[in-house]
């Protein structure tokens, strides 16, 4: 028998690696979304082909969002009371900002 012991090699550790500062390299799934929204994927699918909702990304055929831009939505659409006016303007500004970055 072997007085050999096993160890780690330096800087691994057991735990689980932690998130990284801030949350803008966080990202989530169309699925992960939904269950946050309490909406169905289709309707995050239909969204998307309409242009509205957070601004995604497109990783080969997955779409995924990025938490940062998911609270930025959450902020820019966010009301104080249900006779607040939604702002024609804003979603035109945010269209032409993805019509720009998608070409």
């Amino acid at each position: 028998m072997s007085n050999f012991t096993h160890s780690r090699p330096k800087g691994h550790s057991s735990r689980a690696p932690k998130d990284p500062p801030g949350n803008s390299c966080i990202a989530l799934t169309d699925s992960e979304l939904a269950i946050r929204w309490g909406l169905s994927v289709k309707t995050l699918r239909r969204w998307r082909q309409e242009s509205l909702g957070p601004i995604f990304c497109k990783l080969g055929s997955r779409v995924v969002y990025l938490v940062a831009d998911v609270e930025a939505y959450e902020r820019r659409v966010s009301r104080f009371s249900t006779s607040a006016p939604a702002y024609p303007a804003e979603r035109d500004s945010l269209k032409s900002v993805r019509d720009r970055t998608n070409t």
